[in-house]
């Protein structure tokens, strides 16, 4: 009977109090894995070309001629008349979980020259479109001299604008 009460109370003491998962071990392993993340972005070079951009990992910083962007490829669609995307390189300067946010920063970017509009991806987030290019360094370029003319916040991104390579 003693060996019982023995075997009862080591299982009880394993069951409730031993290997089981904390909140705060689960916030270390997530904290963990979200640095390791934005290391390898930070880290991240031009070496490879953006039709080999991972789709699932999202924005990615790389060099091209020695300058510093964001990229990501993202298949994007037209919210507003246009029927298709000018070109494979859009530059995002806003992205957005409603459609009427982003097309209120479209009406302003238009008041300002720009050939800007709407873009919605298969995730259902809407990206406002500075400018559009059939090649990266022009959008680079674009990208560059619309953070020097313009200072501002870009919503939902990473304090800079990204440029989307959209294949079509």
């Amino acid at each position: 009977m003693g060996k019982v009460l023995l075997v009862l109370l080591l299982a009880s003491v394993f069951l409730l109090g031993g290997c089981k998962p904390t909140e705060k071990g689960y916030k270390t392993a997530y904290d963990a894995a979200l640095n390791k993340r934005k290391a390898a972005l930070e880290d991240m070079n031009l070496q490879m070309q953006t039709s080999e951009l991972q789709e699932i990992d999202g924005m990615q910083l790389k060099e091209v001629d020695g300058v510093k962007v964001f990229l990501m490829r993202q298949n994007l669609k037209p919210v507003e008349e246009a029927t298709e995307i000018p070109g494979v390189y859009n530059v995002a300067v806003g992205m957005y979980k409603m459609s009427t946010n982003c097309l209120a920063q479209v009406k302003d970017l238009r008041e300002e020259r720009l050939q800007a509009f709407a873009a919605q991806d298969s995730e259902g987030m809407y990206y406002t479109i500075a400018g559009s290019f059939g090649d990266l360094k022009q959008a680079v370029k674009f990208e560059q001299e619309y953070q020097k003319k313009r200072n501002r916040t870009y919503v939902g991104l990473h304090n800079a604008p990204v440029i989307i390579f959209s294949p079509k």
